[in-house]
């Protein structure tokens, strides 16, 4: 009988084979929870996206605004018998969809420059990779 080999020893180094395992799941698993929070409608999504105003003055399509807000707005405008405000679940601004993420990359690397004398995006990054490398290699002469 061949005793299996416990992942979890302290001390131990990690078989080769294990760390792939555990650095193709150190990078797919929060992928996987950042697709399953923006794309899976009742994990979490604490704010409404506007998509149509109804009779609330102060709304707007596109807007974003948290649910107990939109709820209260939607159960005012029908008290008083007015076009209700509609909506979906979405994010926070802060936390975007990975298409979204994906899309504004593309788009920030294939747009060119607003003013002749500007950098396009990888210029400007190679830039500031640079300018840090640099302060460091001084930092590290100086001591």
């Amino acid at each position: 009988m061949q005793r299996r080999r416990k992942w979890f020893q302290v001390g131990r180094p990690l078989s080769p084979k294990t760390s792939v395992v555990f650095g193709v799941l150190s990078f797919v698993l929060p992928v996987l929870a950042w697709c399953v929070v923006s794309y899976v409608p009742f994990v979490w999504h604490p704010q409404i996206l506007i998509t149509e105003a109804g009779s609330v003055d102060y709304l707007q399509p596109g807007m974003r605004m948290d649910k107990a807000a939109f709820v209260q707005a939607a159960a005012e405008a029908k008290d008083q018998q007015k076009a209700e405000p509609e909506g979906v679940p979405t994010n926070p601004i802060y936390l975007p969809a990975p298409h979204e993420v994906i899309t504004a990359f593309y788009t920030a690397f294939t747009t060119p420059p607003q003013s002749r004398d500007g950098q396009w995006l990888h210029e400007s990054l190679w830039h500031s990779i640079q300018i840090i490398f640099w302060g460091f290699f001084i930092s590290s002469l100086i001591g």
